[in-house]
């Protein structure tokens, strides 16, 4: 799995920022606080802002995210708790291995989330959720 991640993290074509928006808006579905205090920071570092990232949970009424950004989140939504999948959406803003990519990124880290709860791992000391 960790070369799995590593592969997601370092040699996608999807931007960096648009896979941290995936992984925080599914570790918030997935109310993982251990992701979230890892992958805010790495957000910011992408080249998220503070609205952004404050605006993470109520994106569908905020006007501070792109088109291709929303369409993430959107997708976000689709993979971590069913929503509707809008495929002109993201036929319109990724290619189909982009689209593998996203649907990757968003499934790891809902499995990563759900095995970070059954292990009841902590968040790292200097971290906060």
């Amino acid at each position: 799995m960790l070369d799995l991640i590593h592969a997601l993290r370092f040699d996608a074509a999807v931007p960096r920022g648009l896979r941290e928006l995936m992984i925080c808006r599914i570790a918030q579905i997935e109310d993982s606080a251990y992701e979230l205090a890892h992958h805010l920071p790495m957000a910011t570092e992408s080249g998220l802002d503070s609205e952004q990232l404050a605006a993470l949970d109520r994106w569908g009424e905020a006007d501070c995210f792109s088109v291709p950004q929303r369409v993430v989140l959107a997708y976000a939504e689709h993979l971590g708790s069913g929503a509707p999948r809008d495929d002109a959406a993201l036929d319109a803003c990724f290619s189909p291995a982009e689209q593998t990519e996203l649907t990757v990124t968003g499934a790891t880290y809902i499995a990563l989330a759900r095995m970070l709860r059954a292990l009841d791992v902590r968040i790292d000391e200097g971290l906060s959720g």
